[in-house]
């Protein structure tokens, strides 16, 4: 009990953040330049929106906030990637630690461990044996959370869920806790190293790539991540599973009431993205302005 209130901050953070891990792994195709889709047609009776999220605290990711809230404000009911309940976050907590056992010592050689104990302390201020019975993918969060100048009191997606409950919005998750970590599990130890290894690149990149978002640049996101390989296994499971999945659970969700989605924007763009597969259904799927 007592390590899983020792993780348990990190466990949100993490959950929030997979989208914005996979923009730095995965390249993928864009279709338009915006951030926040108008869904309707089909007979639906309302229209619905989808935001693309990048799920961090820094303050210039969502400055258009009000904008993004009156479109909230619409909707019947609020869908994010997963429920960010506390009861979730308890179980992610529980799910996201090595099996019984088992320790970083033994995920990790020598030189692999003394390497992330030595980034993480730089990047976090955080002992590394505070986290030794966690598994690795999840020492990315604690670090990836850091960046930013100026942080907001959450993350985007945390703000809009809260947002949601406080103004007594049906709440639903798209995804279940046991989907993401079971997707974050087949993220390989050596991808964790690597990042720790180039931690000053990856804060270079993740600057680049905040300031593309600000724009709603989403072609310039794109041609940022060109360098970056990704295996044939992880790109499917990790992306074009998981937009077909969302695609395919957002539909039914549209259809009985007006809904508000917030997933990452990486799930948005590309032939086989969240847009694309509404469009094939049927749906129009138009960009929505944003001001701030």
């Amino acid at each position: 009990m007592e390590q899983h209130k020792t993780f348990f901050p990190v466990v949100k953070k993490l959950i929030v953040l997979v989208a914005a891990m996979m923009w730095l792994i995965f390249p993928m195709k864009v279709i338009s330049q915006s951030l926040l889709w108008k869904i309707s047609g089909n007979g639906m009776a309302s229209p619905s929106y989808l935001y693309g999220t990048i799920h961090l605290k820094d303050q210039r990711v969502f400055e258009w906030r009000d904008s993004v809230y009156i479109r909230l404000n619409r909707c019947q009911a609020f869908a994010g990637e997963i429920d960010l309940s506390l009861s979730n976050m308890m179980k992610a907590a529980a799910l996201f630690l090595l099996p019984e056992g088992q320790t970083l010592h033994d995920r990790f050689s020598s030189e692999e461990y003394e390497l992330v104990r030595s980034a993480v302390k730089s990047c976090s201020g955080y002992d590394l044996a505070m986290f030794d019975k966690v598994k690795p993918v999840a020492l990315i969060a604690i670090c990836f959370g850091q960046n930013g100048m100026q942080h907001m009191e959450a993350t985007v997606d945390e703000l809009l869920y809260q947002k949601a409950v406080d103004n007594e919005k049906k709440v639903i998750g798209i995804e279940t806790v046991e989907e993401q970590v079971a997707m974050m599990d087949k993220i390989p130890d050596n991808y964790v190293v690597e990042f720790f290894e180039n931690l000053g690149e990856q804060q270079e990149e993740f600057d680049k790539l905040i300031r593309c978002y600000r724009k709603a640049d989403l072609d310039s996101i794109f041609i940022l991540m060109q360098h970056e390989e990704s295996g044939t296994l992880l790109d499917d499971e990790l992306i074009r599973a998981r937009n077909y999945r969302m695609a395919e659970r957002i539909i039914p969700l549209i259809a009985r009431q007006s809904t508000f989605i917030a997933i990452g924007s990486g799930h948005l763009p590309g032939s086989e993205g969240v847009l694309a597969l509404l469009r094939k259904e049927g749906y129009l799927v138009e960009p929505e302005r944003i001001v701030w």
